[in-house]
């Protein structure tokens, strides 16, 4: 069974590296002056590319994203390399290391935000939208942790320092450490959900800015029901686009930090 990689990057096909086929122009010989000929590693045969651990963490990664950690086997990997189980095992250990690599991978593209206390409020909307941009590439990706069992060593060093870097600015501009974190969490909260139930939805087709408190089919079933709120819902849809329904999620969390900080000039 094949799986098509839809918002996430399609995966080129590579061939078996056991099948020795025709050399590829990168496997011929090389000179070294001054020194004896010898061969190097390709980096593609047949014009597809070479099997490497990388690449199958990256095919583990694009899968992930559009279907779960859960549902990328070693035998749906294979197959979408074009290649057999037993080639992947000459390169990786075993699945619990495709998938730390993946991880790793994913955490490695984490954005850096550019924290600047004197606008904190620009920082946090363009922190938010680059970690959107990153979560919309691997949306389904973002269930990992309840799918596997992730090891802190598949954590690259980037999600830690450029987390830090947030608080750092959130603790700058008057926050204490429990309102920092609770700023950092509903950050992560509301960019985790909005990519999961709108942008993925959307992504994949569905007019997700359609949908009204409750589908107009169940009111077409209760003509009669006295609902005027819902009627009126349904009938104003849609509201906004995607990008402006986000811009207002951002707003609430600008509204929070608001909060936090009048909070902490007046205590009590």
């Amino acid at each position: 069974m094949k799986f098509k990689v839809g918002y996430a990057r399609t995966v080129s096909r590579v061939h078996d590296p056991a099948d020795p086929g025709e050399p590829s122009p990168g496997e011929a010989d090389a000179t070294v002056p001054d020194g004896p000929r010898r061969r190097r590693r390709p980096l593609t045969r047949k014009g597809r590319p070479t099997l490497t651990k990388d690449l199958i963490a990256q095919t583990m990664l694009d899968l992930a994203g559009v279907h779960g950690f859960r549902t990328v086997t070693m035998r749906l990997l294979a197959e979408h390399l074009g290649v057999t189980v037993r080639a992947l095992y000459n390169h990786v250990a075993d699945r619990e290391e495709v998938v730390a690599r993946a991880v790793a991978l994913f955490t490695e593209q984490w954005p850096a935000p550019r924290p600047d206390p004197g606008d904190w409020e620009h920082s946090l909307r363009e922190y938010a939208a680059a970690l959107r941009a990153i979560y919309r590439r691997y949306p389904r990706a973002l269930l990992v942790s309840l799918d596997e069992q992730i090891d802190g060593l598949a954590i690259s060093q980037e999600r830690l320092v450029h987390t830090d870097a947030l608080l750092g600015m959130l603790r700058a501009i008057g926050l204490g450490v429990a309102q920092a974190q609770i700023v950092h969490r509903d950050l992560s909260l509301r960019v985790f959900a909005f990519v999961l139930l709108m942008d993925y939805r959307q992504d994949q087709g569905e007019p997700v800015m359609q949908h009204t408190p409750v589908p107009p089919l169940w009111l077409r079933a209760h003509p009669g029901l006295a609902v005027p709120h819902l009627r009126e819902a349904v009938a104003a849809a849609p509201l906004m686009t995607v990008d402006e329904a986000f811009e207002h999620t951002l707003h609430g969390l600008v509204v929070t930090v608001r909060d936090l900080l009048a909070t902490a000039a007046h205590p009590g």
